[in-house]
């Protein structure tokens, strides 16, 4: 795919009826993550991002480019897709590349990036900043190959096209430990990740089972039974994969901290820390927690750095305390000062564990357990109860596994807290938690931004939530605050009211108002106790990505003037062949020329069905649009193809504004019912041995359709990594149906020949009107 060169020109910005336009989005960026001190290239997989577009990444210590540019799309097209699998829909992402330049100092961890264009802001991806030599796959078509890797390494690739595998290998010395992790979910990957651990011989060592390991995806250890070579074998649960299916997946047999426990501390003193892991040299540790964090909030302590994930621990100011077993029955119960902070384990299945306090008759006090969103996979239950047993208060938060309860005492006396799992079959060390007892805190409260990045079209409008999180007692109104907001862009007064959670905010661009990208900051500002208080809104995203952001890209974006509309039509096509659909062009104003290529949103997955990139002239108000269907296709679909009309809109002050028309609707499709090829290509053997320095001939016969009376090309079509093999094209002329074709070997090495070669039979009735039919032969290496 080549870059595209597009024509400027001039027209109005004052459209009656625009069309909606084409709104921008990232699916991928790979490698999705550098060590320390490096620069890599990454491709960035987008919808509706043209030949150009601006991206930012977050954080210091990595630097990226203003800009980032359209670069060939690495394409690999897979198997054959069968009914019904073949009518999904399918996104068809294109490749921009750039460079991430990583400071040897630079923060470990998510370093979230986003771009925009000229038509709308696109939420933040992550990219991860780690310390371990990295290597990036170099993708190849057909059945996996070995790629060897020396320890420790990160290694980042994709699991593309779908039904690939990825095999990765390595030595190792007998007794040693070794880890693996993989990183996709995190990386806004749909990516199921299954591991597998083979030796030498092929045999499976080790799998990845149920991962429950915080920031990991999947996970498998094993200790390596003897000195040898090893592999790890990475594929989708499903056999999946696309473009967006990225990982990145460390082996090392360097130290690796699972967990901790504690799962926190108080702040400012010195906490001895248990911990679990592979390959460990010691399994206590002690650290002197900081003093300069807010209340209950987490740290990192550095551990696992490696893979990008830091260990992270939660930092209050109350006493702690750990609990002391047994502490199964309620007699057994450690009884505890309030406030406090209890942390303990539900060690094993059907573990119960009791904590006494001391209630004063009004007092009014907050159990908190928190666990699941430190990384635990206790799915906790807390019960209230008196001595005689008889429960006064329970939380069993079904949709959020951390539970909390508040409660008001009635009288003066003990009271038992009860902590188990929701399921009694689970149970664990890993099961940690913290339980949090302690008046309500004082009246406080924070902002949520919905999202980091939205659009707001000239002449338009668009419209958020904002949420407000109350602490404590407060029930004031909370009023919202812009800063550095876009020119010509209004907002709408947001207030949140005293007895409300969220407020709609509204957005509203100007016709004129320029085409531009701010990062606007909201800060939510209300009184207590006669002063105000002022919070800096954030974002924290509910995906496994663990993006934040405190700042809003707000994008003021430039309609779309123009549609591309048709007559909803199904005819019959030669799969192999040549198939035209007439458009028309709703111009609503615009009167410059547009391109039409095939649109980066499909109805339906292709199926390998290929479209040009067209001009269309100024004056012109229809064009016709020619798809070109492979010869393999299934005969009896119904193939369903979506064009995109791209142009350029510049303002009077002469600034450019690409933009874009997509539509999915059934008029505007080029559908067609496959039937089968005008051409044949048979070949008389279908798998060949491969020797150095020799040929090998083949026999050739083509059948020719009605309307096929030319001449036949027949040409060899290897991927690009397959060396050492060539041929001749041949011409058959039209009334001849049989000849053969002379496959050559070169001297020294040659292959590898991990998937078939094709042989491709063309035959031109016209100009720019081929008919083509395809052979594939195996190659099999001499032995």
């Amino acid at each position: 795919m080549k870059r595209s060169v597009y024509l400027a020109m001039c027209v109005s910005i004052l459209w009656a009826a625009p069309a909606d336009a084409d709104v921008p989005a990232t699916m991928y960026i790979f490698p999705a993550g550098a060590q320390r001190g490096t620069s890599v290239r990454v491709r960035v997989g987008g919808l509706y991002l043209h030949e150009a577009c601006a991206w930012e990444m977050a954080g210091p210590g990595v630097s990226v480019p203003p800009r980032i540019e359209a670069v060939e799309t690495i394409w690999f097209e897979g198997p054959v897709i069968p009914l019904p699998d073949s009518q999904q829909a399918e996104d068809y992402p294109r490749d921009l590349a750039a460079t991430v330049s990583v400071a040897a100092n630079a923060p470990l961890g998510n370093h979230p990036w986003r771009v925009w264009t000229d038509q709308g802001a696109v939420p933040s991806r992550s990219f991860l900043v780690g310390t371990l030599p990295e290597v990036v796959e170099d993708e190849i078509d057909g059945a996996p190959l070995p790629v060897e890797v020396k320890l420790p390494v990160t290694i980042n690739g994709r699991i593309f096209p779908r039904e690939d595998v990825d095999l990765w290998t390595f030595s190792a010395r007998a007794g040693q430990v070794l880890t693996c992790t993989a990183l996709t979910n995190r990386l806004g990957s749909p990516f199921d990740a299954r591991l597998e651990i083979r030796d030498a011989r092929g045999h499976r060592v080790a799998e990845s089972t149920e991962n429950s390991l915080p920031g990991i995806d999947s996970f498998v250890r094993f200790t390596a039974p003897v000195d040898g070579d090893y592999s790890v074998v990475i594929h989708d649960v499903k056999y999946g994969g696309l473009q967006h299916y990225v990982y990145r997946l460390t082996v090392t047999a360097e130290p690796f901290v699972d967990r901790i426990y504690p799962l926190g501390g108080r702040r400012g003193t010195r906490v001895p820390f248990e911990l679990t892991g592979g390959g460990l040299s010691q399994n206590r540790i002690e650290w002197l927690l900081p003093t300069d964090l807010g209340s209950t909030s987490v740290t990192d302590v550095g551990l696992s750095s490696a893979t990008g994930r830091l260990i992270s621990v939660e930092l209050d100011d109350l006493p702690e305390a750990l609990e002391t077993e047994p502490n199964d029955r309620s007699d057994q119960a450690r009884e505890m000062d309030v406030p406090f902070v209890g942390n303990g384990q539900i060690g094993r299945p059907g573990d119960v564990d009791y904590w006494r306090v001391r209630g004063v008759k009004g007092q009014t006090l907050e159990f908190d357990l928190r666990a699941a969103r430190l990384g635990s996979p206790l799915d906790s239950v807390i019960t209230l109860l008196d001595l005689q047993g008889q429960e006064l208060a329970r939380a069993d938060d079904v949709h959020l596994t951390d539970s909390f309860l508040r409660y008001t005492f009635p009288a003066d006396g003990q009271f038992l807290v009860k902590v188990e799992e929701r399921l009694p079959t689970r149970g664990a060390p890993a099961f940690a938690y913290r339980l949090r007892v302690a008046p309500p805190p004082a009246p406080d409260f924070s902002v949520q931004l919905p999202a980091d990045a939205i659009s707001v079209a000239r002449g338009g409008e668009s419209k958020i939530k904002f949420k407000v999180v109350r602490n404590g007692s407060f029930a004031e109104p909370v009023t919202l605050q812009w800063s550095n907001l876009p020119a010509g862009v209004a907002v709408s007064e947001a207030v949140v009211p005293g007895n409300a959670d969220e407020v709609e905010v509204s957005f509203k661009a100007t016709a004129m108002a320029p085409v531009d990208a701010h990062l606007v900051t909201v800060r939510g500002t209300a009184m207590i106790a006669g002063q105000p208080l002022i919070r800096l809104a954030k974002y924290v995203s509910t995906n496994r990505d663990d993006i934040t952001n405190d700042t809003l890209l707000l994008a003021v974006t430039q309609p779309t003037p123009f549609k591309i509309s048709g007559v909803y039509e199904v005819k019959y096509a030669q799969r192999g062949g040549k198939f035209v659909r007439h458009f028309k062009i709703e111009r609503g104003g615009y009167t410059g020329p547009l391109q039409v290529r095939l649109a980066d949103k499909q109805a339906r997955h292709l199926q390998g069905v290929r479209g040009p990139a067209i001009e269309v002239p100024a004056d012109a108000t229809e064009f016709d649009y020619p798809i070109y269907l492979p010869p393999w296709m299934e005969i009896g679909r119904t193939s369903r193809t979506v064009v995109m009309g791209i142009g350029e809109v510049v303002d009077p002050d002469g600034h450019k504004h690409k933009v874009s028309f997509t539509s999915l609707a059934q008029n505007e499709q080029i559908v067609a019912l496959v039937d089968p090829g005008q051409l044949s290509l048979d070949v008389d053997r279908q798998s060949v041995v491969a020797i150095p320095g020799e040929n090998a001939e083949l026999t050739i016969r083509i059948g020719r359709g009605q309307g096929v009376n030319v001449p036949v090309r027949v040409e060899l079509v290897t991927a690009n990594h397959i060396r050492g093999i060539s041929a001749e094209p041949v011409v058959l002329p039209q009334d001849q149906s049989v000849g053969s074709i002379r496959l050559q070997f070169a001297n020294g090495r040659i292959g590898p020949f991990n998937m078939p070669v094709t042989l491709r039979a063309t035959a031109l009735k016209g100009k720019d009107d081929p008919v083509v039919a395809e052979a594939q032969v195996e190659l099999v290496p001499d032995r």
